[in-house]
């Protein structure tokens, strides 16, 4: 089975785009288990469960013979994992190719039995927020800081603490895992890369985007520059290219809530069916469906694969230029607890708040009793409705 140090791994997703059968996903992770449960249920005899001999010892594989497969979808139903058909054809089994070992730049993919996922030795420092020496200073997280406290200073990013509010925006987009927030290694944000070219009319060969990228990703072959299968994306190339020949365009996903005290998400129990969004009063969480559960028609949208909750970050306070949004206390069996505390009165509705708001959360409402909701005033009632739900994945901290 493929392992992965999800921990150290920073998405250049170089060994989900190496897989031939598309059994790996990342983020969150989705690898096929070998459980078998797909082979049990074929009823065409199309896919084995099976060992083969790697490196003197055996392992795992998925066998298909797509002769046999008639596409009914019975292995798909009990997949817990990656299987689909997709172009008439079965994807997201495991063939034990070991391509994603052999491809991953910092070895942080393994195979049981075979070879383990190297690990980063390294203390994370126990300060607010700290940018280490692994910074190249690509810029990534500067515009990314919904309070634009993050400036680069001789090839490295440099933070206000001052003005920080920790909302960990800049440790998740890092790509290079340089940043760490409250001591912690922060969640990734997933990220796609939509254009990756470089013009080979115009590309002379130099190898400057070669010599500038950290891993030495991009090769050069026949005087052009190739880019490679996998990429953090940090744009270093882009930037160092004499000519202009390099293209990268990328798409972040979603920040995820992220904080050391308050509500807490656990990502791994949620199943998105609602009931913590419908129970705020103040519509401070959002929920949409991605596991194909069945929940309120109000939830649903047309984007998918998101929880988005306000962590009471103070993005929205220190941008709100009349003062009608202000970071207050609360206390919860005797722990006090920063919420967000709102005086319409002083509300013009100018949206700047809306603009910083890291996890898209705030709208106004064009009433003028309560002209702006999404902020989170620490009541607890979402904990309550998950309880009562009984999936328990959110919880106080």
């Amino acid at each position: 089975m493929i392992k992965i140090n999800t921990e150290d791994c920073y998405l250049c997703k170089a060994c989900e785009n190496n897989c031939p059968t598309e059994a790996l996903k990342l983020n969150p992770l989705k690898v096929c288990q070998l459980c078998g449960k797909c082979t049990s249920v074929c009823p065409n005899d199309a896919l084995h469960l099976r060992e083969i001999e790697l490196s003197g010892k055996k392992i795992k594989q998925i066998e298909y013979k797509p002769t046999k497969c008639n596409l009914c979808g019975e292995c798909v139903k009990v997949c817990p994992n990656n299987l689909k058909i997709e172009n008439s054809k079965l994807k997201g089994f495991c063939v034990g190719c070991t391509k994603c070992v052999d491809i991953c730049p910092d070895d942080y993919v393994g195979m049981e039995g075979i070879i383990e996922p190297a690990k980063r030795n390294f203390v994370i420092p126990k300060e607010p927020i700290v940018v280490t020496d692994t910074c190249v200073g690509c810029g990534i997280c500067v515009p990314e800081c919904p309070v634009a406290s993050i400036s680069l200073e001789n090839e490295k990013a440099v933070v206000d603490k001052k003005s920080c509010i920790y909302c960990s925006i800049c440790a998740q987009t890092c790509p290079w895992n340089a940043i760490f927030v409250a001591g912690k290694k922060s969640p990734k944000r997933d990220k796609k890369i939509i254009k990756f070219d470089v013009d080979d009319e115009l590309c002379i060969g130099c190898g400057d985007c070669t010599d500038k990228c950290p891993r030495n990703l991009i090769v050069v072959k026949d005087m052009v520059a190739i880019p490679p299968k996998g990429c953090p994306a940090c744009g270093l190339c882009v930037s160092t290219c004499p000519v202009d020949a390099v293209d990268l365009k990328v798409e972040y996903g979603q920040a995820k809530p992220a904080t050391s005290e308050g509500i807490i998400w656990d990502e791994e129990k949620c199943v998105y069916c609602g009931p913590c969004a419908i129970k705020c009063p103040n519509k401070a969480i959002a929920v949409v469906n991605p596991k194909g559960l069945e929940i309120p028609s109000k939830l649903k949208t047309e984007k998918q694969n998101q929880f988005r909750m306000c962590i009471r970050c103070g993005a929205c306070v220190q941008i709100c230029p009349t003062g009608a949004l202000r970071l207050g206390k609360i206390n919860h069996k005797g722990k006090d607890y920063d919420r967000i505390e709102f005086s319409p009165s002083l509300c013009n509705n100018c949206g700047k708040c809306i603009e910083t708001c890291p996890y898209d959360i705030l709208k106004l409402t064009g009433k003028r009793e309560k002209p702006l909701e999404g902020f989170c005033v620490m009541c607890l009632k979402c904990i309550e409705a998950c309880e009562k739900a009984k999936k328990n994945a959110l919880s106080l901290n």
